[in-house]
């Protein structure tokens, strides 16, 4: 009797995680999906509307530190910005919990690109340094990511690439023409999102595989 009290508890544990880690991989999925969307709002006016990129006002406080004059503006850039970071933080955060797809001995990866996450929020006040900073330090941190996720092979298929690809291009696509022109690309930096929401993408299908 005891055996099957003990089975059955071990069951509804068993079916307890798969609910708990299903759910996180669908968060996840829904901030990536923000994050992407939010990528994709700020290239928009660059890539169809022919828009500037222009300089944020604020003041220089120290000579490596530009501080944004108002702390939270009614600019609608800005809001979509700080709501993509956080929604990348919250994506990140859920797939560390569960680690995915990097597997339990590697699940401590996910600090890199959370860092960098945490280094661009606070780049939406205070833009050097933290912008650059947060962006290569997320890019660099995908990608260790991403090297994780192929040698676990915890996400199947195409799905398992998907991390390292979101790390990858800005090495690929924005860090050169930054090099080259001296200023940011705004239109590439929208193209980022493309990548954050086949993340998002690959999370869902995560989710639905489990299921």
């Amino acid at each position: 009797m005891l055996a099957w009290v003990d089975l059955i508890h071990h069951s509804n544990l068993k079916l307890m995680t798969m609910n708990s880690n299903t759910s996180l991989l669908r968060r996840a999925s829904i901030a990536f999906s923000i994050t992407g969307l939010g990528y994709m709002a700020f290239g928009f006016p660059f890539w169809f509307l022919g828009a500037q990129d222009e300089p944020i006002k604020g003041k220089v406080i120290l000579p490596f530190l530009f501080l944004r004059d108002e702390l939270f503006p009614a600019e609608l850039n800005f809001w979509i910005g700080f709501i993509s970071i956080a929604a990348m933080f919250i994506g990140l955060y859920s797939l560390r919990k569960i680690a995915e797809p990097t597997g339990f001995e590697r699940r401590n990866r996910f600090y890199f690109p959370m860092s960098g996450a945490v280094f661009y929020l606070l780049g939406t006040w205070m833009p050097m340094p933290f912008a650059p900073m947060g962006a290569f330090l997320t890019g660099l941190g995908m990608i260790i990511v991403g090297l994780a996720s192929i040698k676990a092979k915890v996400w199947t298929g195409w799905k398992r690439y998907i991390p390292l690809i979101v790390g990858c291009f800005p090495f690929v696509f924005m860090f050169p023409l930054v090099i080259l022109t001296g200023a940011r690309p705004p239109a590439m930096i929208g193209l980022w999102g493309f990548p954050w929401i086949a993340m998002g993408v690959a999370a869902w299908q995560s989710a639905r595989d489990r299921v």
